[in-house]
């Protein structure tokens, strides 16, 4: 029973998948349990090892003494059943899990604590009736193994979480180590950081894993599959399991609660995950963050925009719709500002995703959550170190947008990312979202601290052959200046028509595309703001 009762423990309590218990259940002999297999293939540490070991015989010899008759129909593995206590040896104190709710009352101090060694496969012994995993384990937080569950989310109120401190560490993991290979092929149980590694070999920007779906990946825009077999459960849990090593602040992922971050795994670099819940299946969408910098010139960004970086103060903002690669344009600008001059650059993202360098300055990058409490929080700490250069990624409230403009009023070079297709809709949105009483006033100080503003697109090449930069942009002229105070910004696109070395607009941007031949003319249909101009391209 030995066997059974130590994989129960470990696939119930995600130490180990499923998949890895069967792949190596044949290799069992009377001189080799199943944990000391899973040490030997290097999947289970040997400390945790000798943690299952002493519960699993802490439990054979509860279950050896004669049954109280309170407990003799009671089958060892009934879901109901307190089979064992904690190892008589007692181990570190593990910090305590977030409070479970059960339909079960919690044991009482005076007794043995209780836990359920449920399983999920008739290959380990009978089967438990129930479904419901790892959150919902009475009594498992006061073991020492509490350590590898996923916990709850708690019910403390949103207020009493707001309050509590910035994590103790600080340092960002970069991912560096000796490169993992990339596998020929993937399966379920592979481990996250060879998917990554298959994805930077292929130059995969997104990985999607869902429960019930095979592995899918987003290549030069469009979507492909990159696994036979379906992810189960289990699978999706072990691979949060192996992210969360990599987040440099100690972050828990917790069973429903949605989180967005970065982490680093080392040899394949960082990544942002983006982790949503259906009840207690969790559903995951990783972005590959780049290794290596674009340099501004290969961007394909029109001329006139190259005088940004030249900028000592001003403010430029980057917008376009999620994936259209504006945190890249970003960190081209800040990478061309430090190769040309003596700065001091500052970031604030909400994460920090790629590492920049800066080889005649300095630079601080700061994270949201991580270095600094909130976007204005770390605009306000940038404005106070006195940064050459700022870079604000991502603009979500005024009251951020507004200490923006007061860094670049000081004499800062800001580059803000935000949300919008096109300029007009961009500052629209911006001027509307001040009251009225105030709008004169903001509108005067956007016009006078607004530099140049791009919006981009990136649009899949003909034949999949990779992604293209369209691109809607504008420096700021006294012209446009003017429109803007007057908050009158509906002619800004015949303004920027009417100067070449000035502005461009997205639809002279994807005319380009399609003449070169780099787009198909239904592409540029589909994004342009006057799509009748790409009317002929349209399919019928």
């Amino acid at each position: 029973m030995r066997n059974q009762y130590m994989a129960k423990v470990l696939v119930h309590n995600k130490v180990v998948s499923e998949d890895q218990v069967k792949a190596h259940w044949g290799e069992i002999t009377d001189s080799m349990d199943i944990g000391q297999v899973l040490v030997r293939a290097g999947i289970l540490k040997q400390s945790m090892y000798e943690k299952v070991l002493a519960f699993v015989q802490n439990l054979e010899a509860k279950n050896a003494k004669p049954a109280t008759p309170a407990h003799a129909s009671a089958p060892v593995s009934a879901p109901a059943a307190k089979p064992a206590s904690a190892p008589a040896t007692p181990a570190p104190q593990a910090a305590p899990a977030p409070a479970v709710k059960s339909a079960v009352p919690a044991p009482q101090p005076a007794e043995e604590p209780a836990i359920k060694i449920e399983g999920n496969s008739s290959l380990y012994g009978e089967a438990s009736s129930s479904t419901v995993v790892i959150e919902k384990v009475e009594g498992l937080e006061s073991t020492s193994m509490a350590n590898v569950q996923v916990p709850v989310e708690s019910e403390a109120p949103a207020e009493e979480s707001a309050s509590e401190e910035l994590p103790s560490q600080f340092a960002v993991a970069t991912g560096e180590g000796n490169a993992v290979e990339a596998p020929d092929v993937l399966h379920p149980i592979t481990p996250l950081a060879k998917v990554i590694a298959y994805a930077r070999k292929y130059n995969v920007t997104d990985v999607y894993l869902y429960a019930g779906r095979q592995i899918t990946m987003r290549q030069s825009g469009l979507l492909f599959i990159a696994s036979e077999k379906v992810l189960e459960k289990s699978h999706l849990m072990d691979r949060l399991s192996e992210a969360a090593e990599g987040f440099s602040d100690g972050y828990k992922i917790v069973v429903g609660r949605n989180v967005s971050k970065t982490f680093a795994l080392p040899g394949v670099g960082r990544a942002r995950i983006s982790v949503t819940w259906n009840d207690v299946t969790p559903s995951i969408s990783i972005r590959i963050i780049p290794m290596e910098s674009i340099a501004l010139e290969n961007l394909y960004l029109p001329e006139f925009c190259m005088q940004f970086a030249t900028l000592n103060s001003g403010l430029v903002l980057i917008a376009g719709p999620s994936a259209s690669g504006r945190s890249t344009t970003m960190t081209a600008f800040a990478e061309c500002i430090a190769a040309n001059r003596q700065v001091f650059i500052q970031t604030v993202e909400k994460p920090v995703e790629r590492l920049l360098l800066n080889p005649n300055g300095s630079i601080a990058q700061r994270e949201v959550g991580l270095h600094v409490r909130s976007g204005a929080a770390g605009i306000e700490l940038a404005i106070r170190t006195g940064a050459d250069v700022i870079l604000f990624d991502h603009l979500e409230t005024m009251e951020e947008l507004s200490l923006l403009m007061q860094a670049s009023n000081a004499g800062a070079l800001v580059f803000a990312v935000t949300s919008g297709n096109n300029i007009h809709a961009l500052l629209s949105r911006l001027l509307m979202s001040v009251p009225s009483e105030n709008r004169n006033a903001f509108a005067c100080t956007l016009a006078d601290q607004l530099k140049g503003v791009v919006v981009q697109h990136l649009i899949p090449v003909v034949n999949n052959q990779g992604l293209v930069l369209a691109s809607e942009a504008m420096k700021v002229t006294s012209t446009i200046a003017g429109m803007i105070r007057k908050g009158d910004v509906s002619q800004i696109v015949s303004a920027i028509s009417g100067r070449k070395d000035q502005g461009i607009t997205l639809d002279e941007s994807l005319q380009m595309c399609v003449d070169s031949g780099y787009i198909d003319g239904v592409e540029a249909w589909k994004r342009a703001n006057d799509s009748r101009r790409f009317a002929s391209y349209r399919k019928v």
